[in-house]
């Protein structure tokens, strides 16, 4: 694109002049050539003034300038690949472009906010995507713009602990937030990581009670664990929508039954807790998966059996669920872990055994779920953080 620029106002009284060469803009190169000046021909030396008048010198007339249609240069963007996110990130965007000019950055579609200009945090989970821009000058083209997008992902999203501990983010802050459900009497108690992890305690109109397990995960996508029940007498489970204002939908003979125990996570990546079961006995699967329009999947023997418990999380970090399972008297816990093909890992050190319920959830918020087992006599809570090397940390946590 061309700019007619540096005009007869910088010519001397009298002097007519034109210009019989192109002069490359962006304020760094000149082609050479010659005009003319009063009838005398002469070389283009260099740009007299600063690249908004991109003025040119003539050889062997100083001090007198031509006229000059300055072509602006092209200019591209660099704006490195983001990673996906956690809801809790804050990261500071960062691009180039190549005229040296600054670019600016703008949320294209996504529960995104950017601040002082650079400083991208998040509201909510889903994809983001970022527009780099870069206007130009009167040396510099529009830059094209240059779109990054990525997926930003809750920290808790499956229900790993059957009846008494749960891992589920109910603030949706990104953080699992302590919890005991007691069966018994169907009492909820939750420690808001949000609030300082401030106790509340409720019974949540009804929900639970006598038969029915803790099945809390994020259903609905919206960042935030829905709390659920599951009765295994009869395979029925019963949610609270947190996006419907928390309205209860119940699920009669949905999935599952005697003999399986409730194992609720995102299994396929796509943000949606996908309902899911597993057989004690025999280790068997049963997953309904949202992005399949809840086609039931059963992997016969898959993980487990008996003596051990389904304590399915993301551990990788790959946002997938992984299978997984703990040994109820022996602490071990071992892995299918979905980065790598679903092989099988165990983990070197115990963890827990009779007198402790596994717990896992991501309580660090690094995205890795972290083992964690709770103690049935006390209050006594241990975890390996993964963002601590996987050294068990003893915490006392009071529900009273």
């Amino acid at each position: 694109m061309a700019a007619l620029l540096a005009t007869g106002a910088f010519l001397a009284p009298g002097f007519a002049a034109s210009v019989t060469s192109t002069i490359d803009g962006g304020g760094q190169r000149i082609a050479g050539g010659n005009c003319t000046v009063d009838g005398s021909i002469g070389g283009i030396g260099g740009i007299a003034s600063d690249a908004v008048h991109a003025a040119v010198v003539m050889s062997g007339y100083a001090g007198q300038l031509c006229d000059a249609t300055v072509n602006k240069a092209d200019q591209t963007i660099t704006f490195p690949a983001i990673a996906d996110q956690l809801i809790t990130s804050t990261i500071r965007l960062s691009a180039t472009a190549s005229s040296g000019l600054p670019v600016s950055f703008t949320v294209g579609a996504g529960p995104g906010t950017i601040g002082s200009g650079s400083n991208l945090t998040f509201s909510a989970t889903g994809i983001v995507s970022i527009v780099a821009s870069q206007p130009g000058d009167t040396s510099w083209n529009v830059a094209p713009n240059v779109t990054n997008s990525f997926t930003v992902t809750g920290i808790c999203t499956s229900s790993a602990a059957v009846s008494s501990g749960v891992c589920a983010d109910y603030d949706g802050d990104g953080k699992a937030d302590p919890t005991v459900y007691d069966e018994a009497t169907g009492t909820w108690k939750v420690k808001l990581s949000s609030a300082g992890y401030y106790l509340i305690v409720t019974t949540l109109n009804g929900l639970g009670g006598p038969g029915y397990a803790s099945v809390s995960a994020d259903y609905d996508g919206d960042g935030k664990a829905d709390p659920a029940v599951y009765q295994e007498l009869t395979g029925t489970w019963i949610v609270l929508l947190s996006s419907a204002n928390y309205t209860m939908v119940v699920l009669p003979q949905f999935l599952g039954g005697i003999g399986y125990s409730a194992m609720p996570a995102d299994y396929d990546g796509d943000q949606l807790a996908d309902p899911g079961v597993y057989q004690r006995e025999r280790g068997d699967w049963k997953v309904m998966l949202s992005s399949a329009n809840y086609a039931t999947v059963e992997l016969l023997g898959l993980l487990g059996g008996t003596g051990y418990r389904a304590v399915a999380a993301d551990y990788d970090g790959d946002h997938k669920a992984d299978p997984a399972v703990y040994g109820e008297s022996n602490g071990v816990w071992a892995f299918k872990i979905s980065s790598a093909n679903y092989i099988t890992i165990v983990l070197t050190q115990t963890l827990g055994g009779i007198g402790y319920i596994p717990v896992p959830a991501d309580y660090d918020g690094d995205g890795l779920a972290d083992p964690a087992v709770k103690s049935e006599s006390s209050n006594e809570w241990i975890v390996m953080l993964s963002s601590a090397g996987y050294t068990p940390v003893h915490v006392t946590l009071q529900f009273e």
